[in-house]
């Protein structure tokens, strides 16, 4: 089961240092990557 949540002061350190898979390496950015980008464009 997949448990979505907000990031906050608490827990965005733990998403950012989740690890992907080697074979999903080319088709997801890193989710530290992720976070700065939620955080300085718009569409997001």
């Amino acid at each position: 089961m997949i448990n979505l949540k907000n990031l906050d002061r608490e827990n965005w350190l733990l998403c950012a240092k989740l690890l992907l898979d080697e074979s999903q390496k080319d088709y997801v950015a890193p989710n530290v990557y992720s976070i700065a980008e939620s955080k300085v464009e718009e569409h997001f």
